[in-house]
């Protein structure tokens, strides 16, 4: 071989091991911020083996990306030098290791320029690449000036100045919203730059002081730190992925008393006619189609909101959102109001009755602070460790799974909430720990698999035809605003959108098959009632409207309701209209308990309830979603049902009127001023508008993280 030949093998082969040293240092070091300082700093948060799984495929893909940059620079280096001067006493070592870390500065600020940061972020952030290029550049080109900077130019140094800058602006962009809520950011910002700048001057006076020590040899062994952790926590990751997520059945400590045991479950997001139970023609619900031979099914049940607050505070309390008063109620409360405090729940009735009350949810709306939790004895949100961050779109790992969905399906990356196995294991877990044996339980469930982002785990993400894995969440954010605002909807949403719902859909159907089996297992499933429930519908540009919390239309208030009762009484489908509302009264007369006087709903055991026609009612409040453009900042929509005709009054002034048995799909508004069914709906929704009453003030205190999940989820804009 010709010299110059081995020269250049022995640049590539070096660059390519710096290359990787650097990159996987910027990859570990992103674990720690990411992941591990969301785990220790947030209550309940879990590492799920989805988790693992994007984990280990992260840091495949770092390796990957270092050897090949690291490669490329090698071969830079080469063809450059005989061009440009290099310090003749600067290592090889060291000239590459700092080229390669040049590529992870500008793959840094490659993919911060197109992001839609703000600009005060994203100038600042651009200003430190544009100086750790200059500064990376002068340790290449001089030995004085490496000398100088010490361990500033190390990869390690780098990457943790650049993500410790991150921290820093997501702690500045919270600060105003925290100091609404109540909580102060400002310190753990000081601490965080104090931090900083501790390491930059640590790292230039260490380095200057101990150059002699971290010369050539050294300071390359120094670095193979990073790629041995990135291998420990690669091979860690496929080994926590690969463990078996397998539940936990508990024995012998349920109670076998002659009360019956309570579970409510609901299915959140999930609308009636996605259900093969409701005659869908996918079968996405074969466990509640077994579940329904023992129970009885509500062919026409209502939300009493488009929300999840709204309507578990109803499913809750047996009220209409008016009277309970937990809805969104700008200004003074944005984000939603908390249950009032005088309105009793139906945990606190049971538990004051002898019954040990537990829960377990997804949705991050039952937290303690909407008072959904009260009469809880043990109440559990269950909080995947994020592995993508809605609030950092120019990490690295962003771009990084970009790449890796041409080649796999990334989907998992985007799970900010519990899976329904989470939930069951959460409830297992709980009952396994303490004793059930001498008393009746109340158990609430609350599965959210067919949430948007629409993201079930396999093999449910292929049960139905249609899957895109290039449509990622953001790609089907701009779709939703596009439409709103007058675009086209494009085909490839619908069918990809609803493949994953519907398998979303039938994954909590496998999870209720799972905790059914337990129950007859445990020989408690005849006297257990078993109520299932979804909480309201999603839209999927119906109308040009999507997701939920923005109207009452069908597509979000026919909902799913089957109720069997102990031992299988009262089986049977229900033809006429009721109420989430009915729920709790319903629930306490079959235990042989008085509901509370303030109750709205109707006992559905009852034959006059079910014999005597009724008006149904349904209100949407102003959250801050994604709304139509007559209602920019979301509208007060009242609505009355008295089957078949339906009637809806928007405080922007629209009225509508629709014929349900004729019209399911809500195409052929039949409002005018001389329709006597119009007039006559309007006047009931008028007197029962009267009847609401005044509630107390509130103004609701959440925590920056609980309103960043939020709109994670979807339901602040």
């Amino acid at each position: 071989m010709i010299p110059g030949f081995e020269r250049l093998q022995r640049c590539v082969f070096l660059g390519g091991m710096q290359g990787m040293m650097a990159w996987c240092a910027y990859a570990v070091l992103e674990f720690v911020v990411v992941s591990l300082l969301f785990r220790f700093t947030r209550p309940y948060a879990v590492f799920t083996p989805g988790h693992w799984g994007a984990t280990g495929l992260l840091i495949s893909a770092f390796l990957a990306t270092g050897i090949l940059a690291g490669s490329l620079t090698g071969i830079a280096v080469h063809l450059l030098s005989g061009k440009i001067t290099f310090a003749r006493n600067v290592s090889p070592h060291l000239i590459l290791e700092r080229a390669a870390t040049l590529t992870l500065v500008f793959a840094f600020a490659a993919n911060l320029i197109p992001s839609p940061t703000a600009r005060n972020e994203k100038a600042p952030m651009l200003l430190v690449c544009v100086a750790f290029v200059a500064l990376l550049l002068a340790c290449i080109r001089s030995e004085t000036w490496s000398r100088k900077a010490g361990l500033l130019g190390s990869p390690w140094v780098v990457s943790g100045v650049l993500l410790g800058l991150r921290q820093e602006f997501i702690l500045f962009q919270l600060q105003n919203l925290a100091e609404q809520l109540g909580t102060r950011t400002l310190p753990y910002s000081l601490l965080l730059i104090g931090s900083l700048i501790a390491a930059i001057i640590s790292a230039i006076w260490l380095g200057r002081r101990w150059s002699a020590r971290l010369a050539q040899a050294r300071i390359f062994e120094l670095n193979w730190a990073a790629p041995v952790l990135a291998l420990a926590l690669l091979a860690g990751s496929v080994s926590l992925a690969r463990m078996s997520a397998a539940q936990a059945s508990p024995s012998e400590v349920i109670s076998k008393s002659s009360q019956p045991n309570v579970i409510v479950i609901v299915i959140d997001t999930v609308r009636a006619d996605h259900l093969s139970v409701y005659g869908y023609d996918r079968d996405t619900t074969p466990n509640l189609k077994k579940l329904a031979e023992d129970s009885a099914v509500y062919d026409q049940a209502f939300s009493a909101s488009d929300i999840t607050l709204t309507s578990h505070a109803t499913l809750f309390t047996g009220m209409y959102a008016s009277w309970h008063g937990a809805h969104c109620q700008p200004p003074e409360a944005t984000y939603g109001r908390a249950v009032e405090p005088q309105v009793p729940t139906l945990a606190e009735v049971l538990s004051a009755k002898g019954y040990r009350t537990l829960g377990a949810a997804a949705n991050l709306y039952l937290r303690p602070d909407f008072g959904l939790q009260r009469g809880f004895q043990t109440f559990r949100i269950p909080r995947p460790v994020p592995v993508l961050t809605d609030e950092s779109p120019y990490l690295l790992r962003i771009r990084m799974r970009e790449v890796l969905s041409w080649m796999v399906d990334t989907s998992q990356f985007d799970r900010l909430y519990a899976r329904g196995d989470d939930i069951n294991r959460t409830f297992f877990d709980e009952v396994r720990q303490k004793d059930f044996s001498d008393a009746p339980f109340f158990a609430f469930l609350n599965y959210m698999d067919a949430h948007f982002p629409y993201i079930p785990p396999a093999p449910y993400d292929r049960l139905f035809p249609g899957k895109n894995i290039r449509l990622l969440p953001d790609n089907l954010t701009a779709i939703q605003d596009d439409v709103v605002h007058g675009g086209p909807l494009p085909d490839a949403y619908a069918t990809h959108a609803m493949s994953q719902y519907d398998g979303g859909i039938a994954y909590m159907d496998a999870q209720i098959g799972n905790l059914i089996q337990w129950l007859k297992e445990q020989k408690v499933y005849d006297n257990t009632m078993i109520v299932v429930a979804s909480d309201h519908g999603e839209a999927f540009g119906e109308k040009r409207l999507f997701l939920h919390a923005n109207s009452t239309y069908q597509n979000l208030l026919h909902v799913a309701l089957l109720i069997k009762f102990p031992h299988n009484a009262h089986k049977g489908v229900v033809k006429v209209p009721v109420s989430l509302a009915d729920v709790a009264p319903t629930l306490l007369r079959a235990l042989g308990y008085q509901p509370p006087p303030a109750v709205q709903g109707k006992d559905l055991l009852d034959p006059a309830s079910l014999a005597e026609p009724r008006e149904v009612f349904a209100e949407s409040f102003p959250c801050p979603v994604l709304h139509p453009p007559e209602c920019p900042q979301g509208c007060l929509i009242r609505t009355v049902i008295s089957w078949p005709n339906k009637f809806i009054a928007s405080s922007s002034g629209k009225y509508e009127t629709y014929d349900l048995s004729q019209d399911p799909a809500e195409d052929r508004n039949l409002f005018g001023s001389q329709n006597p069914i119009a007039q006559n709906l309007g006047r009931k929704l008028s007197g029962w508008i009267k009847t609401m009453p005044v509630q107390s003030g509130q103004h609701l205190t959440l925590d920056p993280e609980a309103v960043q999940r939020l709109k994670s989820l979807g339901y602040v804009q």
